[in-house]
């Protein structure tokens, strides 16, 4: 059997230090649950680590599956195109036309590649350097050459155009030419003539030569469709096997993977299971022995532990009695150092003896009184400024206060030391405390030698600027600073002022100019500083201006070592605790946050602290939300009925619904943060519950607030950022939810009427009122909608990716002036420009776009922009692209200032052109930087309610109009508004608008939600 062991926050193992504390029932079970709980705890970690390797290892698998299909699909398309792509190219040979028609085409490539090489040797020619004779044979040789062969391909030419065009005129194969005579040019006549009687015979020839060439093709042609024909249904087939043995294979791997991390886990846990029965049954064989032993075992642990107790008990009662002392003792001290400071300085001091051996309370007391008034003695009679200055800066306030609290560091230290060594004999208590009162004794020194390094300091320098004062060198210090001062300050501005001239006249860049000026102002900077170091009065005001925050810099960092010094003892030294606590911490933590730090862990300003934020939740929270302190809002209890039962129009009582259902979602989001906070704790206190138990002591304070100052700092500023959210965002939004499960609106008017629960009437009226026309409305509004949304998405971001390109183009001059032209609608406030423009298409002459058309003569009469249903659709969406345009314009802009200029580098020596460069380099790069706000364009798009209110009103109406008021321009967002303010009455009107609201904005997070997560895997 094994004994209990501790094991410290590193996972150290220590054996207890009186073995007989460990010889007990208890104790060798308790080992066997702390090994059984740390093993499981390294499997559940390690099962973790396995579980994130397979989600990586899947997300591999799948990746490689994805493209394995991709490539497997490509390699039988391909295998399909090549066939495909045969009889594509012998398409020609389906009929003697075609073929024609091919070899046309062909000679003519032939005629223009002659050209084209024609040029080119022209132009080698006069980039060579041959003599201008041989340049001109060479030319004369190439004209003789293109001649022939432009010859040779318009006889072939005429050849095939007079055969295409007997066959496409004439359904005879005679060939009899001269039917064609009023049909051919004058050349191709000429040259027919030639011929003369053997002109059909020699077409006929030809055209069978062609022929046979044709039906040679054709059966080529036959027999790979036939091939294709064979072939394809058993690629097809042979496809989908292997696709489906590659998908067998990867999802085989996946669940091969998959069942080694979890039979490796389960394997793991069974095994420490079976430790843990054996274990037990082990003690169980072995109870009487250890019984046995006990009871001998507890005897001595509790004579040892006893006689300790004595001893601490001992040591505490005089360590109350020692605070008093101990204050005398800091006073004398205090004496001694501005007696061992002044000696040091002075000659004429009287001789005084500090030694406090051997003496009383009241001696030591008196002892300080005698010394003090001998000191004060000398100093009113000493006329040493040094003095003086030592004197008020050793008995200032702020120094004795620092004296006593370093010397009750002292004698907590001795506390600590002395407690220690008793306790160190039977537990690890000891060596903790004997580690403490060494880090506090080490604290004491490092406190009292920064306080009097920097007292020493400052009487220093004081007593310095009170012998110039009194010398009058101070004053003309001060006359001598000026001077340079302003030297230094005419220097510079005068290496301003020429500066600037040279800039003016562009002798140096502005970036020069920038650089300089910086290099200006640090000389300055440091002609300052080398005046005020040179001057003895400027540098001990300077010595005394910084000492305060240079001691307290010392000061933190002498106490940030201390609480490393107690964080490396809490980690490394083990705590021995029999008791089991995790369940009673847990139950603690839960029902009251903090008491378990307290009563439990000693963790007493973290206790507090959570104590604090416990007792506002019970106290104010909790009965907030079961309706208490407002009786206008009923909490979770007045979501039942809405506040219907407390509603008496007789008695003058009318509920507010609106608050109550308001009042109601506070109180659960509230309940909800309680809750999380108890829960958490709770769980907080059972984990440090079940190290101690191992062993390992709870943290101090010191360690909480390092974590908060470090890793745990996200967390903290990110809980005030949720709660805000959930208040500010997610009330309003679960509301508005949840008044569409009621029948607010018509005839249910908060806070006259009451307001009741229907469930999902409210989602089911488009099918009761089916027969008012709701489908048509729905319809209507709906499709619009869409084309909204799309039209108002894509047409800004276009134009404006346009402009952003084109005014980033190298070519355009004047860039800045531009791009302040196109963010004018942007700077223009959405409201004013859409009044302007709706009073500009404004029906009759009044309007000023119908005005201007008229007085150009562009139309007859007054148009009615905003009358028709076509032009009102046509102008709201220009009229969004204009305001939205200028947005992306701006996001773009920015966006292609990042793309760096070596892609583009890289893309033209490969031999990209401005369009391929566009394409493949500019609008990837955007669109995967800018994705995230063109979804966000998408969902504002979709409800934008501002353009379609202020410009049409959701107008004109369609002829024939249904109950619901649905007009022509009308989105969702903007029909919804409409039947909320009456435009439709029937019961519950409001409720049905809340339950289209949700509708649209399911729609609207859906699309943004996948658009966001796309995007992000995208770039990932």
């Amino acid at each position: 059997m094994e004994e209990l062991k501790l094991y410290n926050w590193y996972g150290e193992t220590f054996d207890n230090i009186l073995p007989a504390a460990s010889g007990n029932i208890k104790a060798y079970k308790k080992q066997v649950y702390n090994i059984f709980s740390r093993q499981a705890t390294k499997i559940k970690n390690q099962e973790n680590i396995d579980k994130d390797l397979f989600l990586r290892a899947r997300t591999k698998l799948q990746d490689n599956l994805k493209r394995n299909l991709d490539s497997h699909k490509v390699a039988y398309k391909n295998k399909v195109a090549v066939l495909k792509d045969s009889i594509k190219k012998l398409a020609f040979s389906e009929s003697s036309v075609s073929l024609l028609n091919f070899e046309i085409k062909k000679i003519k490539h032939s005629l223009k590649d002659t050209q084209t090489y024609a040029k080119e040797f022209v132009y080698s020619l006069t980039k060579s350097a041959d003599d201008l004779e041989d340049k001109v044979k060479n030319i004369k040789k190439l004209q003789i050459t293109t001649k022939n062969e432009e010859n040779e391909l318009f006889k072939k030419y005429t050849i095939f155009n007079i055969l295409k065009l007997y066959i496409t005129t004439f359904n005879d194969f005679d060939f009899d030419i001269s039917k064609l005579k009023d049909k051919l040019l004058p050349i191709e006549q000429v040259w027919i003539d030639k011929l003369g009687n053997k002109s059909s015979k020699f077409f006929k020839e030809i055209f069978d030569g062609i022929e046979e060439q044709r039906l040679s093709l054709l059966r080529r042609k036959n027999e790979l469709e036939r091939k294709y024909n064979q072939t394809y249904l058993k690629e097809k087939e042979l496809y989908h096997r292997e696709k489906q043995a590659i998908i067998l294979e990867s999802k085989q791997k996946i669940l091969q993977l998959e069942y080694e991390y979890k039979s490796k886990v389960s394997e793991l846990n069974s095994l420490n299971k079976h430790k843990k029965i054996e274990s037990l049954a082990k003690i169980e064989e072995q109870k009487q022995l250890i019984l046995a032993k006990e009871q001998k075992n507890k005897e001595l642990f509790e004579k040892i532990k006893l006689k300790s107790v004595q001893e601490v008990q001992n040591i505490k009662s005089k360590y109350k009695e020692q605070k008093l002392f101990n204050k005398q003792r800091a006073k004398l001290q205090l004496n001694k150092d501005l007696y061992g400071f002044l000696s040091k300085r002075v000659t004429d001091l009287p001789k005084i003896n500090f030694d406090f051996n051997n003496l009383s309370l009241e001696e030591i007391t008196q002892k300080n009184v005698n010394i003090s008034n001998e000191l004060l003695n000398y100093k009113n009679n000493s006329n040493n400024p040094l003095v003086k200055i030592s004197f008020e800066t050793y008995y200032s306030k702020t120094n004795i206060l620092r004296n006593q609290y370093e010397f009750s560091l002292l004698l907590k230290s001795q506390l600590k030391y002395l407690i220690g060594k008793s306790k160190q004999s039977y537990t690890y208590e000891g060596k903790f405390n004997l580690e403490e009162s060494k880090a506090l004794k080490e604290r004491f020194i490092d406190y009292r030698l920064t306080r009097l390094k920097y007292r020493e300091e400052k009487i220093l320098a004081k007593t310095k600027i009170f012998k110039l004062k009194e010398s009058g060198e101070l004053t003309k210090e001060k006359e001598k600073n000026t001077i340079l001062f302003n030297e230094i300050k005419n220097k510079y501005n005068q290496n301003i002022k020429e500066l600037k001239a040279k800039l003016q006249e562009k002798v140096i860049s502005k970036q020069a100019y920038k650089n300089k000026l910086y290099e200006y102002k640090i000389e300055k900077k440091e002609s300052i500083n080398e005046v005020k170091l040179q001057s003895k009065s400027l540098a001990n005001k300077e010595i005394l201006k910084t000492i305060f925050w240079r001691e307290f810099a010392e000061t933190k960092v002498n106490k940030k070592l201390y609480e490393s010094k107690i964080t490396e003892a809490q980690k490394s030294i083990p705590i021995e605790t029999m008791k089991n606590l995790r369940w009673l911490s847990l139950f603690l933590g839960i029902i009251f946050p903090g008491l378990s730090e307290v009563l439990l862990f000693k963790q007493y300003v973290k206790g507090i602290i959570m104590s604090i934020f416990s007792i506002f939740a019970w106290v104010l929270i909790i009965p907030f939300a079961f309706g208490f302190y407002w009786d206008q809002m009923g909490g979770i209890p007045g979501f039942s009925d809405l506040g219907k039962s407390l509603h008496d129009i007789n008695k003058g009582i009318l509920t507010d619904a609106r608050l109550y259902l308001f009042g109601g979602v506070i109180s659960v989001l509230l309940m909800v943060f309680v809750f999380i906070y108890f829960i958490v704790s709770g769980l907080g206190a059972y984990k440090v519950a079940k190290y101690l138990e191992y062993g390992s002591r709870p943290s101090k304070w010191s360690h909480t607030k390092r974590w908060l100052n470090t890793s745990g700092f996200p967390w903290v500023i990110s809980i005030l950022g949720w709660v805000l959210m959930l208040f500010i965002v997610a009330t309003p939004i679960i509301t508005s939810v949840l008044v569409s499960f009621t029948n607010y609106g018509y005839l249910h008017e908060a806070p006259g009427r009451t307001v009741d629960w229907v469930g999902l009437k409210n989602w089911g009226y488009w099918w009761e009122f089916r027969e008012n026309k709701m489908f048509l409305s729905l319809g209507r509004v709906l499709g619009w909608t869409a084309i909204w949304t799309v039209a108002s998405t894509f047409l800004p971001i276009s134009f404006g990716i346009i402009i952003a390109v084109l005014t980033n183009s190298q070519r355009i001059r004047f860039k800045k002036i531009f791009r302040l032209i196109y963010i004018l609608p942007w700077a223009i406030p959405a409201f004013v420009t859409l009044t302007f423009l709706k009073t500009a298409f404004k029906e009759g002459s009044d309007g000023y776009i119908n005005t201007i058309m008229l007085s150009l003569n562009l139309i007859e009469r007054p148009l009615n922009w905003l009358s028709e249903i076509n032009s009102a659709r046509v102008l709201v969406i220009i009229v969004q692209t204009w305001i939205a345009y200028a947005f992306i314009f701006m996001l773009v802009t920015g966006n292609l200032q990042s793309i760096p200029k070596d892609i583009y580098e890289a893309g033209s020596v490969d031999g990209a052109k401005g369009r391929q460069l566009f394409w493949y380099l500019t609008l990837p790069s955007l669109l995967l930087s800018i994705s995230p706000m063109l979804i966000g364009q998408f969902v504002g798009a979709f409800n934008n309610f501002t353009t379609i209110s202020i410009f049409t009103g959701g107008g004109p109406n369609f002829a024939e109009s249904t109950i619901f008021g649905e007009a022509s321009t009308d989105i969702i967002i903007s029909w919804v508004y409409k039947l909320t303010t009456g435009a439709a009455n029937f019961e519950g009107n409001q409720a049905f608008a809340a339950a289209l609201t949700t509708l649209a904005a399911i729609f609207s997070i859906a699309v943004g939600a996948r658009g966001f997560i796309k995007s992000m895997s995208r770039r990932d």
